[in-house]
């Protein structure tokens, strides 16, 4: 075990984790205090899969945007509510509060092609606006494609025939085509274990504001959860973001696949000024290399960023996980107003 200081936008946790393979620290435990005056945003996506691991999936997002007054006073100012179903990868059931008639055009359409080009055409408001709905929407492309992590150990758990993904090289660092990860399925057929350390509690105990509730996971069950901070503190907009995917295993305990935290300042307008990520837990030996990619929106707009990461961030030096943290920047400006 080992001790280490962390550092956030909020000031210093300390913290005490095995290092993985690859040197990360593992993931935090708990949520830093909200900042007076700041606005915090919380999601959380859970997929399962009730009728067995080649049954429809069942999708339900939680969103939840709280401000903080100069006191400590707390006011809901959006929320959400989502509940879709994903059959053969195609949405066959949506249902969500706030209630978008357009929303039923989204029945119908592929889970990850094309979903997000569907929600600019069919929920432009709720994009333009940044709304809680939205992002929950925006989050099932990734969800989707971590969920089939489940999947696969939930077919092995029961004895079926486990079917190994097709693995794109050089999407990303952990699967460069000259990384570890790739050398391992080459020569084995199969990929390397990734590190998966124990969950431990995001909530913390004396602040009911601090996260909305997070439903309980079964056996097999993935969630993905984001916790976006933002504050104004003079000419800049201070940011601390984290996102991290868990699942619970076969033995009933959460485990984590990736974290990943953001610390980003903001001028007032919403440009970049500085970001600065930190990866805590990450699947693969050279993930943690994409925490540089992230220096390329240094200068641009948050309402650019959703599409100049899809454009600028992609291939062996940057990281698709942390990609969708930055893409969730984008909507700190409107968030910051609406708090205001």
């Amino acid at each position: 075990m080992c001790a280490l200081a962390v550092g956030t936008a909020y000031g210093v946790w300390v913290v005490s984790e095995t290092h993985a393979h690859n040197g990360l620290p593992g993931p935090l435990p708990g949520s830093p205090p909200r900042a007076p005056t700041g606005v915090r945003r919380t999601t959380s996506l859970d997929l399962t899969r009730p009728d067995g691991p080649d049954g429809p999936i069942e999708v339900h997002g939680r969103a939840r945007d709280v401000q903080t007054g100069a006191g400590g006073e707390s006011e809901v100012i959006d929320r959400a509510l989502l509940a879709l179903t994903v059959t053969d990868g195609v949405v066959t059931a949506l249902r969500c509060f706030p209630q978008r008639p357009a929303a039923a055009r989204l029945i119908g359409r592929q889970a990850l092609v094309g979903w997000r080009s569907a929600l600019w055409r069919e929920l432009n408001d709720d994009v333009e606006t940044g709304s809680a709905l939205h992002l929950l929407l925006d989050d099932l492309p990734g969800g989707m494609v971590v969920g089939g992590f489940t999947r696969r150990r939930a077919l092995a758990a029961s004895g079926a025939m486990v079917p190994q993904p097709g693995r794109r090289l050089d999407v990303c660092a952990g699967w460069a085509a000259d990384s570890r990860a790739a050398r391992v399925l080459a020569d084995t057929g199969v990929p390397p274990p990734p590190v998966t350390p124990p969950a431990p509690e995001l909530v913390p105990d004396d602040d009911p504001y601090a996260w909305h509730t997070l439903g309980a996971l079964p056996v097999w069950g993935m969630s993905r959860r984001r916790r976006i901070d933002a504050h104004v503190d003079g000419d800049t907009i201070g940011v601390d973001a984290m996102f991290r995917d868990s699942y619970v295993d076969g033995a009933g305990h959460e485990r984590v696949l990736h974290e990943y935290g953001v610390v980003a300042a903001l001028e007032l307008d919403g440009t970049v000024r500085s970001v600065a990520p930190a990866p805590r837990v990450l699947p693969h030996l050279e993930c943690p290399v994409a925490g540089a990619s992230a220096q390329r929106l240094v200068g641009m707009p948050c309402s650019d960023l959703r599409d100049r990461v899809s454009a600028n961030l992609f291939g062996p030096s940057t990281c698709t996980h942390l990609n969708d943290l930055m893409r969730s920047l984008t909507d700190v400006p409107a968030l910051v107003r609406r708090g205001g």
